[in-house]
């Protein structure tokens, strides 16, 4: 079996790649240089948030970033500022709701705001035309794809231009083009889960299709790890997986979830596809679970040295509760089932990588799986993307 996924204007051979170091989890100063590097808007390329959370004209904090604003104007365009007021500093939208308003306002002296930041004035206060200018909210280059917002170097837009196209691609090479179409799906629910981890500990079993088998009866009974097809840029990997032929049946939760699906297609007279899942990567921490009747847009947020969130929106065909009532629930319930036992094996990766430390040990601290389907190539993959771009950041 070959490590060399080759395509044109990009090759990925996983042999060879080494594993992130111990001191690469949890320290205070590597945490400190990702945070300036990796999570810095404009440094490469940073997911801000999807369409589905801008229903309309107005603005709402970026996905998990309450550093920045994303604003839509009345004629659809979407823009990425900063959400801290030029009077105080202070950040002026404090939780995650979409303000269907004209301006943004701080709501502790009245600075208002257009949504492309220009000011418009303040509360019992005049500017002349310089400080006018000059006081205007910080804006950010967006690149939009797909209905997906991410803050982008300027200098470096064709190269992640070319990296959709490659995603694009792949997706269409599978007919597979309209898993990436979020029009007439709504988000179900949205949740935060905190873990005592470092956030690179998720990316990996991200990447890791070797522990499906072994660890999630359901998940495993679901997809079939056996048709695994991995396809890789330099910046996102996909892992595309059909549907077993045990359709669930290790778990009573998935196998509703199949026996859910075959009713709704068969209520909507059409044929129900092979397929499973689709699992894309787009680093740094931006997950796109692409699965048979749902679809979950997850990000990874480090919270501090050795912490991190991982938020979720799950998403549902507009017609699904209404075709067969109940079936949105118990995909989630599935997924939630398996999400349970991925918390365990995230954490733990972090609880070994402690206890290498306090013993002392010289140890290599991931010995990846690239033999068959090579199921741990993205596990790989994030760490060559890792490496490469940390390389760009100051020291």
């Amino acid at each position: 079996m070959s490590v060399e996924w080759p395509r044109n204007g990009y090759t990925f051979r996983a042999d060879g790649v080494p594993a992130l170091d111990l001191a690469d989890f949890a320290n205070p100063a590597r945490h400190a240089q990702e945070q300036a590097s990796l999570f810095r808007p404009g440094h490469g390329l940073l997911y801000l948030g999807h369409d589905l959370l801008l229903p309309g004209k107005g603005h709402r904090r970026a996905d998990g970033d309450e550093r920045l604003l994303l604003t839509r104007d009345d004629d659809g365009r979407v823009r990425a500022v900063s959400n801290l007021c030029t009077h105080t500093l202070r950040p002026m939208a404090r939780d995650d709701e979409f303000i269907d308003r004209s301006c943004i306002t701080c709501p502790y002296h009245q600075w208002s705001y257009r949504r492309d930041g220009s000011l418009i004035g303040g509360r019992d206060i005049s500017f002349n035309r310089e400080e006018r200018a000059s006081l205007g909210l910080a804006s950010f280059e967006l690149l939009s794809w797909r209905g997906f917002h991410f803050a982008v170097d300027p200098a470096r837009r064709r190269e992640f231009d070319a990296e959709f196209a490659r995603l694009e691609d792949d997706f269409a090479a599978r007919g597979l083009s309209d898993c990436l179409d979020f029009d007439g799906w709504t988000v179900l629910a949205t949740e935060d889960t905190p873990y005592a981890s470092d956030w690179k500990t998720f990316m990996e079993v991200f990447g890791d299709c070797y522990h499906v088998p072994p660890y999630h009866d359901g998940l495993a009974s679901f997809s079939d790890c056996d048709t695994l097809d991995w396809t890789f840029g330099e910046h996102f990997h996909v892992q595309f997986l059909e549907l077993h032929e045990e359709r669930g049946g290790r778990s009573g939760l998935y196998a509703q979830w199949v026996q859910g699906l075959e009713q709704y297609h068969a209520r909507r007279e059409e044929p129900m596809s092979s397929f499973a899942v689709a699992w894309a990567g787009i680093y740094p921490n931006l997950m796109i679970e692409l699965y048979h009747g749902l679809r979950v847009i997850s990000v990874v947020l480090p919270t501090g040295n050795g912490t991190h969130v991982n938020r979720a929106h799950y998403c549902v065909p507009d017609d699904m509760e209404t075709v067969v009532p109940g079936l949105p629930a118990i995909m989630k319930a599935a997924f939630d089932e398996t999400g349970v036992e991925d918390a365990i094996l995230v954490e733990s990766r972090q609880v070994g990588i402690d206890a290498a430390r306090s013993l002392g040990l010289e140890v290599k601290p991931y010995h990846v799986n690239l033999t068959g389907l090579a199921p741990e190539a993205g596990t790989a993959h994030f760490y060559s993307w890792y490496r490469r771009e940390l390389a760009r950041s100051p020291h």
